[in-house]
């Protein structure tokens, strides 16, 4: 296969910017009405807990470090409790939701501040009240669960899932940058693929290449040579 160098690349491109144009613009355009219209929007909704000292429980300054690093230990096994399958089923009955507790929790996550005492329990629903309601009821349920296991009440909720109408996907600037890309890959593809198949000339250092190989049989004189020798 005969090598191409990079000028003669730049060259094509430059002589079919317009394919290429049309080709990244219709992608983009795909892209975007896809998503917008075809794909389903999610929507979360988060609310966050502090593990912290039990009702009534009075401690000296000398403590207040131990029960940090206490608490910080704790936060990891409440973390595990609040996707636990009690939890879960708890939520899903007291509820009424037309689904399984396995799909309820693929739907929630909960997640830890690092180094800190903070749980965040964040729930993704097509439907951005579902979402929030599902996630103040797990946290209420986890509570409770809480308090039952270890026998202390040191969960306290920091802050109350709301209701967000800005869907969290799909990310329409992130699917449109994509077609971009693959609408460029795509017409470069196109065109070299054309270029390889086309066997047509277009200049005479491509003859001269194409019949260097070809062997000799005879030679043609001149018209002023024929002449000279008398036409013969």
């Amino acid at each position: 296969m005969e090598e191409i160098s990079l000028q003669e690349i730049l060259e094509l491109l430059s002589e079919n910017w317009k394919m290429i144009i049309i080709v990244i613009t219709l992608f983009m355009v795909l892209a975007t009405v896809f998503t917008i219209f075809f794909i389903n929007k999610e929507y979360s909704s988060s609310t966050t807990l502090i593990v912290g000292k039990p009702e009534g429980y009075t401690s000296s300054v000398s403590d207040t470090a131990n029960e940090l690093r206490i608490n910080q230990q704790l936060v990891g096994t409440y973390s595990e409790i609040a996707k636990s399958k009690s939890v879960m089923s708890e939520v899903n009955s007291g509820l009424g939701l037309d689904m399984s507790d396995s799909a309820l929790s693929k739907m929630v996550s909960v997640s830890t501040v690092n180094e800190t005492e903070l749980i965040q329990i964040t729930v993704t629903s097509k439907d951005p009240v579902l979402a929030a309601t599902i996630a103040n009821k797990t946290a209420a349920v986890f509570m409770t669960n809480i308090s039952e296991l270890m026998k202390i009440n040191n969960l306290q909720v920091v802050d109350i899932a709301e209701v967000n109408k800005t869907p969290v996907s799909p990310n329409v600037k992130l699917n449109i940058a994509i077609a971009l890309l693959l609408g460029l890959v795509v017409s470069v593809f196109i065109i070299f693929i054309r270029e390889t198949l086309n066997t047509t000339i277009k200049t005479v250092d491509e003859l001269k290449k194409l019949i260097e190989d070809i062997p000799l049989v005879a030679i043609i004189p001149e018209t002023s040579e024929l002449d000279t020798n008398g036409g013969k």
